[in-house]
């Protein structure tokens, strides 16, 4: 997706946009005791007053029968931000729970971004016809076919809404780093993304409300029924229907589909028998203002900055798209002159979706690795087997996505933002604080196990890299980046001397 952000979006251009002020504002719904979701939560947090319940969401079947659980369950709103939402197999199923909710009268509101959705407007103006739902597309393109028309407005354009939450009834949220689309729910035949999401009941909820009202009645927000010039006939919602139909007799047989649909986090949380780990929380998240170039807004990243300065003893960094830049580097040696453990997991070029930031990021390879920091990349899994399904997301079959921070194991920071140039600087992003040692330390634990297991240390030898790994119980070394082409790393070499870093 980056790939597409740098160069396609390189040409994109002047165009004219409705006025945001033309739109309905709209809120979301009080909590109400008359749901079943409520009185299915009811007993835990009365229990745990002024506490949230937590369960990671590491797994990609879990992460999807989570939302098909919560979609099922929902009986007043369903609120969705995200940036990325393929029309594929796990989008499409996902969908179409939504238009089941929607059709028994659930207020379904998606909010998307829109550097993936142009080709997609008849899909998204039918869900946007049925009067439960409503979709608005964030930074839209004027231009919905031919946006290489919009070459002028690079500078806004180039700036996209990161965010991801999904929020049922305002009772409960799921947060983190997934998208919507095969590759994010370990279902792609072709590639799959390791990813980390949190599922949550508790006052926090409120909190992901809150972001979602602020982006939703936002002026970067705009309805897809005032963008688009397309015009739906009897004979696309007939194709639509269709296609729906072959969907559902597909899934079937499928067997990835059979077990998601049979998965025991839909049975569980029906039953009320989910384990959870309990901690308070709260959000943070950039303005949507963010996305005019014109205006000044304070930075989720400064916020994050901040987060990161108060590691005493230990931090664990989970970044797959890895450039810490001027102030990162201060703050990794800041972290290591108190004493304090640095570890930071990112992707190898092996298991890196996106050559350019590759090339942004392993400049600071050596200089980290000086500064006393335990820096590991992970391994492409195409050809292995999958070991165990950890709670971070680590059984990708390509590579990393999740994004995550373990403070001293008595916190953590689970979002949408990369430690990158573009989340610090153009992208809108999300995070959330969560003090719960119970959760900080099981996800240490584990982060510790995949490194060990599943990545390359990154060790300097003089002043070359060098890459390390165990392999049936032996230390395997590496000279070169390891299980990459010639070609692949010629490509890394040749972006680095034309992408700017703060493109990346």
């Amino acid at each position: 997706m980056r790939t597409l952000t740098l160069l396609l979006l390189f040409f994109s251009g002047c165009a004219s946009l409705p006025e945001p002020s033309k739109k309905e504002l709209t809120y979301s719904f009080d909590s109400s005791p008359n749901t079943k979701i409520y009185h299915s939560i009811q007993k835990e947090l009365a229990a745990h007053p002024k506490l949230n319940g937590f369960y990671p969401l590491g797994d990609g079947e879990d992460a999807l029968a989570a939302r098909l659980a919560a979609v099922l369950e929902a009986e007043r709103t369903l609120d969705l931000q995200y940036y990325i939402w393929h029309d594929d197999e796990t989008g499409r199923a996902l969908l179409k729970q939504i238009l089941k909710a929607a059709d028994r009268g659930v207020r379904v509101r998606l909010l998307l971004d829109d550097l993936n959705e142009g080709k997609h407007d008849k899909g998204l103006l039918i869900l946007d016809s049925h009067p439960f739902i409503e979709v608005r597309l964030a930074n839209p393109f004027a231009h919905r076919k031919a946006r290489v028309m919009e070459a002028f407005r690079f500078s806004q354009v180039n700036r996209r809404m990161h965010n991801k939450v999904f929020i049922a009834d305002n009772q409960i949220g799921i947060f983190g780093g997934r998208n919507i689309g095969n590759e994010y729910f370990g279902a792609s035949d072709d590639m799959n993304f390791g990813d980390f999401d949190l599922w949550t009941i508790g006052p926090l909820v409120k909190d992901l409300s809150e972001e979602f009202d602020t982006y939703w009645n936002s002026d970067i927000a705009f309805p897809v029924a005032q963008l688009s010039q397309e015009k739906i006939t009897k004979e696309d919602m007939k194709k639509f229907e269709e296609k729906s139909i072959l969907d559902q007799k597909k899934a079937k047989t499928d067997k990835y589909a059979e077990r998601v649909l049979s998965h025991h986090l839909i049975e569980k949380f029906f039953d009320k028998k989910l384990d959870l780990y309990w901690g308070k929380a709260h959000a943070f998240y950039d303005s949507p203002e963010k996305l005019n170039p014109d205006e000044k807004t304070k930075l989720l990243a400064d916020d994050l900055r901040a987060n990161l300065n108060e590691a005493s003893k230990e931090l664990i960094l989970i970044s797959p798209y890895f450039i810490p830049g001027k102030k990162g580097m201060k703050t990794f040696k800041e972290l290591r002159s108190k004493g304090v453990d640095t570890w930071v997991l990112t992707n190898s070029l092996a298991s890196n979706d996106v050559t350019t930031v590759f090339s942004g990021y392993r400049k600071y390879r050596e200089p980290l690795i000086k500064k006393g920091v335990k820096l590991y990349e992970l391994m492409p899994r195409s050809n292995r087997e999958e070991k165990n399904k950890s709670s971070i997301g680590s059984s990708a079959t390509s590579g990393l996505h999740g994004k995550l921070i373990v403070f001293d194991q008595k916190k953590i920071v689970v979002g949408s933002m990369n430690i990158d140039p573009r989340s610090k600087s153009l992208n809108t992003e999300m995070g959330i604080v969560v003090e719960s040692p119970e959760l900080a330390r099981d996800i240490a634990q584990k982060v510790k196990t995949i490194v060990q297991e599943d990545a390359y240390h990154v060790v300097l030898k003089g002043n070359d890299l060098r890459w390390e790994t165990l392999k049936d119980d032996k230390t395997v070394k590496y000279d070169k980046e390891p299980e990459t082409t010639w070609w692949k790393r010629f490509k890394a070499n040749l972006s680095a001397i034309f992408v700017p870093e703060k493109l990346l």
